[in-house]
C-alpha cells in the first residue's frame, strides 16, 4: 500500500525594532521682524515625523519633517508661537532578508534651547527614525498518514495562524474654516491628532476603511498673544489591498498619526481665518484564521523500523477579543504657583503594558497632559503630568501564557479646577486588542518508515501483560508492536487510560 503523509504548518508573526536612524536638530534662529520680542519661553519642542516612506527588501528610506516649536511669552504678557520645519531623509537598514511588513515611526529624543537675545535664541535637539519589521515564520508539522500499517496517536488543537498582514501609509489633507475671531491667527502653540476607526469591511482581499482625523490645536493670536483653542475632524475612506484576507477571518486594525501640520492661512478675502491640516497615517492590520487541526503526538508502524522526529513549536489562538472605554483621573498640583485659568489643555501621548496576574489580565500605562495656564499672578506658564492608569479583565487563563498588544486611543479629556489650586484630570480611553493563548507543544515533524528493515515480529497470538494504574494504551501498545483498538477489542475496555492494576492481553497485529 502507498505511505501518504498529510502536512499542515503553523505561522507566528514576530516584531522586532530593526534600526533607529538619529537626526540632530541644530538651529540658530532670528524671529522675523513682524514677531514681538521674548521675554520668557514657556516650551521648546522638536516634533518629528514621517510624511512618507518606501521599503525595499533591504533597507527603509523615509522622508521626514522635523517642527522646531517654541512659545513664548512677549513683553505684554501675551503668548507668542514660532515654528520651524526642517525637512531631512533617512535609510535604515533591515536586519531581516524576509518580512511581511514593515512599520516606520519617529520619536523626540530630547530638546534644549538657549536664548541669545530679544529676538535670538538656538534649539539643539535630536529626533530618531526607527523601523520595525514584522516578519512571519511558518513550521510545518504531520497531520496524518495512512499505509505501512501506520499507527498514529493524534490531538486536536486550534490554530490562528496570520492570512495577512498590512503596515500601510497615506496622506489625508483639507483646508478647514477656523471660525470667527476678533484677530487673525498666528501659529500653533499645541497641537494634537488621533484617528478612529468606524467602519471596516472586507471584499475580495480589500478592506474598506471609514473613519475621522480629530485634530486640535491651540493657535495664538497675531495681535493679541492670547490662546484660540480649535478642533477640527477631517473624514477618512481608504480601500487597502490586504491579500488572503477574507470575509470569515478574524482581524484587528489601528490608525496611527506619524505627522501632523497644521497651518493658519489667509483666504481669499485677505483674513487668515482658513486653517491647512496634512497628516500621514499609518494603517496597522492584521487578519487570522482560526481553525482546528489534527496534529501526530506519535508515531509507528507495526510492519516496518520506524523514524520520527519532533520539535518544540509554539502555537497560538485568540482567547479574547474585546474593546472597551473606561475613565482614568489624575491630579496636577498647582499649589505652588497658583492657577487662574487654563489656556491650553491636551493628552499628547499614551504608553501600555500587558501583564496577567491572579486570573486577570492587566493593562498598564500613562497619559501625558501638557497644560499651558495662567498663574494667580496672571502670567502664562507650562506644566506637564504623567497620569497613571490601570485597566483590569477577568481570564480564565492564570497558568497559561497569553499575550497582547492593546490599542490604547485617548477619546476625550476635561478637568476641574479644584480647591487649592488642584487640576483633576479626568481622561477617557478607548482600549481594544486581541488576546492570545500561546503554548509550546512537542510536534512530529518528519516520519519515515523504512520499507528495507522488516520488524521481528512475536510467534505469540497473544502476550499476558500485567498493567499497572494510570499506564496509556498507546504506550503499552507500541512497547508490544500492536494497536490501541486492539487491545481494547481483546479485553473489552474502552478507556485509553488503565484505572487500576490488571492484566491485560495483548494480541499480536
Amino acid at each position: 500500500m502507498e505511505f501518504n503523509i498529510q502536512k499542515d504548518c503553523v505561522s507566528l508573526c514576530e516584531s522586532a525594532l530593526q534600526g533607529n536612524a538619529e537626526y540632530p536638530v541644530d538651529c540658530d534662529i532670528t524671529l522675523p521682524e513682524y514677531f514681538p520680542d521674548i521675554v520668557r519661553i514657556l516650551r521648546c519642542q522638536c516634533i518629528p515625523g514621517v510624511k512618507s516612506y518606501q521599503v525595499s527588501a533591504e533597507r527603509v528610506t523615509a522622508e521626514c519633517i522635523c517642527t522646531v516649536r517654541v512659545v513664548y511669552v512677549d513683553e505684554n504678557g501675551g503668548l507668542r508661537s514660532f515654528e520651524q520645519a526642517l525637512q531631512f531623509a533617512r535609510q535604515i537598514d533591515l536586519k531581516v532578508a524576509e518580512h511581511s511588513a514593515v512599520f516606520v515611526g519617529a520619536k523626540s529624543d530630547y530638546a534644549n534651547y538657549r536664548v541669545s537675545g530679544q529676538r535670538r535664541f538656538e534649539v539643539h535637539g535630536a529626533v530618531s527614525v526607527f523601523a520595525k519589521a514584522i516578519t512571519r515564520k511558518s513550521t510545518e508539522f504531520i497531520t496524518g498518514a495512512e499505509g505501512n500499517s501506520i499507527t498514529l496517536k493524534s490531538e486536536n488543537i486550534e490554530l490562528c495562524n496570520p492570512v495577512s498582514i498590512c503596515e500601510k501609509a497615506f496622506s489625508v489633507s483639507e483646508t478647514c474654516d477656523a471660525g470667527v475671531f476678533s484677530e487673525p491667527l498666528g501659529s500653533a502653540a499645541a497641537s494634537q491628532g488621533w484617528a478612529v476607526i468606524d467602519e471596516l469591511k472586507i471584499v475580495s482581499d480589500k478592506l474598506f476603511l471609514r473613519g475621522e482625523l480629530i485634530v486640535h490645536t491651540a493657535f495664538t493670536g497675531s495681535e493679541s498673544g492670547e490662546i484660540h483653542p480649535l478642533e477640527n475632524r477631517i473624514n477618512i475612506n481608504q480601500i487597502i489591498e490586504m491579500p488572503g484576507i477574507t470575509e470569515g477571518c478574524r482581524f484587528q486594525a489601528e490608525l496611527s498619526v506619524i505627522c501632523l501640520e497644521v497651518k493658519p492661512r489667509f483666504d481669499t478675502a485677505g483674513n487668515k481665518n482658513l486653517i491647512d491640516i496634512s497628516a500621514t497615517l499609518n494603517l496597522s492590520a492584521h487578519g487570522y484564521e482560526s481553525r482546528t487541526v489534527s496534529c501526530v503526538k506519535g508515531a509507528y508502524s507495526t510492519k516496518y523500523e520506524t523514524e520520527t522526529k519532533k520539535a518544540l513549536i509554539y502555537t497560538a489562538c485568540v482567547k479574547d477579543a474585546f474593546e472597551d472605554t473606561f475613565l482614568c483621573r489624575g491630579n496636577a498640583d498647582l499649589s505652588v504657583s497658583g492657577i487662574s485659568k487654563i489656556l491650553s489643555f491636551m493628552c499628547t501621548d499614551i504608553s501600555s503594558s500587558f501583564s496577567v496576574s491572579e486570573s486577570n489580565m492587566l493593562i498598564r500605562g500613562e497619559v501625558t497632559a501638557d497644560i499651558i495656564y495662567a498663574d494667580s499672578k496672571g502670567e502664562p506658564c507650562f506644566t506637564q503630568r504623567k497620569i497613571p492608569y490601570e485597566y483590569i479583565r477577568r481570564t480564565d487563563s492564570d497558568d497559561e501564557i497569553l499575550s497582547c498588544s492593546p490599542k490604547c486611543t485617548v477619546t476625550a479629556a476635561s478637568y476641574v479646577i479644584g480647591a487649592d489650586n488642584q487640576l483633576d484630570i479626568r481622561v477617557e480611553i478607548n482600549i481594544r486588542g486581541f488576546v492570545f493563548l500561546e503554548r509550546e507543544r512537542m510536534l512530529t515533524t518528519e516520519l519515515t518508515v523504512n520499507e528495507d528493515k522488516m520488524k521481528q515480529i512475536s510467534s505469540a497470538a497473544l502476550t499476558v501483560y500485567f498493567a499497572d494504574a494510570g499506564e496509556a494504551l498507546w504506550d503499552i501498545a507500541e512497547g508490544h508492536n500492536t494497536t490501541v483498538d486492539a487491545i481494547m477489542h481483546e479485553n473489552r475496555i474502552s478507556d485509553a487510560i488503565v484505572k487500576e492494576k490488571c492484566r491485560l492481553l495483548i494480541p499480536r497485529v
